[in-house]
């Protein structure tokens, strides 16, 4: 089983295989990694879905699946990292173990303007407020919320990972724990001149994954109907059938 991200290769777990967001990078990588390989590619951006799930209908692979996260760099730093433990048959779950690992971990980000963020819109005040020189806001990516101020506010966990302009956006303590990865990233995600951005894991991602791999969870997770592979969500990542809510899942004994 491989994970193919669609992001470059410094701001991700090392040996994490890649390719760039574009059809003809996914079709060549699909082609080196070879016909037996079951992969699921994880885009960080629609583009770099739109592009994967080309690249899939070129090569009539009908095992690859595909997955749209659109987060932060640190964030989808640490979702690579939680999906490369999953073994090959229980793919489908992907999106739990994402869910999981946003309820394990916190996301914040310091920006010397709000005026190019999209997501989490801010308010037209604080759009304005962009334009006053020394103006830094917060960005709280798990609630969406964005608010004037230069602390990160961050509670200590088991290992941080941040991103930083060369020049800081303002002072910041990363003494939240005893793993630090520091990631090079242009900030384009943000669309300001200067930024900080840190995702603190407060649980480890090996728990996170057992937990959605455990008998009791796996055995409420419905299939596919077209290929009969574990669904979490409305859409299966490899054959895109939907699955209706309320679809009743089809005993496994609880093992995937």
């Amino acid at each position: 089983m491989t994970i193919l991200a669609l992001a470059p290769a410094q701001q991700l777990p090392a040996g994490t295989v890649v390719a760039d967001p574009d059809t003809e990078s996914v079709v060549a990588a699909l082609l080196a990694l070879g016909p037996q390989e079951h992969v699921l590619v994880v885009a960080a951006d629609r583009a770099g879905y739109d592009a994967a799930r080309a690249a899939r209908l070129v090569l009539s692979r009908e095992d690859v699946g595909v997955l749209l996260h659109e987060v932060p760099p640190t964030a989808f730093f640490v979702t690579v990292a939680a999906l490369q433990m999953l073994p090959t048959i229980a793919l489908g779950l992907a999106p739990a173990v994402l869910q999981g690992v946003a309820e394990g971990s916190r996301t914040v980000a310091l920006l010397s303007s709000v005026t190019s963020l999209e997501r989490p819109r801010p308010s037209v005040a604080l759009d304005l407020a962009s334009r006053l020189p020394g103006s830094v806001f917060r960005v709280d990516w798990a609630a969406q919320t964005v608010t004037r101020g230069a602390e990160v506010d961050l509670e200590p966990g088991i290992a941080s990972i941040t991103t930083a302009s060369e020049r800081p956006v303002a002072p910041v303590d990363t003494s939240w724990g005893p793993a630090h990865v520091e990631l090079p990233t242009d900030g384009a995600f943000w669309g300001a001149k200067r930024w900080f951005e840190a995702t603190v894991l407060l649980r480890p991602l090996e728990t996170t994954v057992e937990e959605r791999l455990s008998p009791s969870a796996v055995a409420v997770v419905p299939r596919c109907v077209s290929c009969a592979r574990l669904v979490t969500g409305t859409l299966c990542l490899f054959c895109h059938v939907h699955v209706p809510s309320g679809t009743s899942s089809v005993p496994t004994g609880g093992h995937v």
